[in-house]
């Protein structure tokens, strides 16, 4: 498979799966290089390098570095709350929300493009975006919310977005765990924020 993708980097004309082949691999460098410096900080010159493809053939396979970062996340996104999901099934309880919360937390931290939104960075990014492209992001977190609290067969004790909104606060605390954890117990103080939390918003 590695020589084949080689060789077809090397033609003006890609197949269907020389193009598959091509954006699956474009997307793990841009995750990559989205934790290690950034959106703004990434070109498409330097992407390509990486993927040893001409310049000109990455526009052949996305129409700007926008469409690849915004492919990029859904995919991300759609791995990590597949995982999520999967937590909550093996084990639908509160319980079980708990450690799916827990785990989660560990993936945001390897990957803060998948959270911290409010960042210069990500806003640079998501400000290039359609306005479609930016309700589809937003609903299919609150789509994703809504599927975990039903395969976890919990009830909400308070409004569905007053829930969704303090697991997102708790989540963002990820950005400034480095600061906290020089101060604090980080891990015993997060646990005990999700298990209080849990108890006085489910049933």
């Amino acid at each position: 498979m590695e020589r084949s993708l080689i060789l077809a980097t090397n033609r003006r004309n890609f197949t269907p799966d020389d193009k598959r082949r091509l954006r699956k691999k474009l997307r793990e460098i841009c995750s990559d290089f989205w934790v290690e410096r950034g959106y703004k900080e990434t070109s498409i010159s330097e992407l390509c390098k990486k993927a040893n493809i001409a310049t000109g053939s990455f526009y052949n396979l996305y129409s700007s570095k926008e469409e690849l970062f915004f492919e990029t996340l859904e995919e991300m996104q759609r791995f990590v709350n597949g995982n999520f999901i999967k937590d909550i099934k093996e084990n639908p309880s509160k319980e079980g929300f708990v450690n799916a919360i827990e785990n989660l937390y560990l993936e945001y931290e390897s990957k803060p493009f998948l959270y911290d939104s409010k960042t210069v960075d990500f806003q640079s990014f998501y400000k290039k975006l359609p306005l479609e492209k930016r309700i589809q992001l937003e609903e299919k977190n609150s789509d994703f919310f809504r599927q975990a609290i039903k395969y976890a067969n919990l009830k909400l004790k308070c409004p569905e977005y007053i829930a969704f909104s303090v697991f997102s606060i708790l989540l963002s605390t990820v950005s400034s765990k480095d600061m906290l954890a020089k101060s604090c117990d980080f891990k015993s103080a997060f646990q005990f924020m999700v298990q209080n939390l849990v108890e006085d918003i489910f049933v």
